[in-house]
């Protein structure tokens, strides 16, 4: 699977804040309005979304290693 990377800007939403999410995610994910999705997130800024806790380690170790070539690039 491969990893993009993407930016989002918080927006205000009525009394809430809210953000988008990137397009590709959403079609190959078949995320329509309404569609319940998953949240973890830890409180010194990290936030990770997903549909299936089937795919989520295999999704987060992808993901790692994606980070960790772009640190042995720089």
């Amino acid at each position: 699977m491969p990893v993009f990377k993407s930016s989002r800007r918080v927006q205000k939403s009525g009394s809430s804040l809210a953000m988008t999410l990137p397009a590709m995610f959403v079609k190959a994910n078949e995320i329509d309005k309404g569609t319940e999705v998953n949240v973890l997130f830890g409180l010194k800024g990290v936030l990770i979304v997903f549909v299936e806790e089937e795919v989520l380690i295999n999704g987060i170790d992808e993901i790692v290693d994606y980070l960790t070539k772009a640190d042995q690039d720089v």
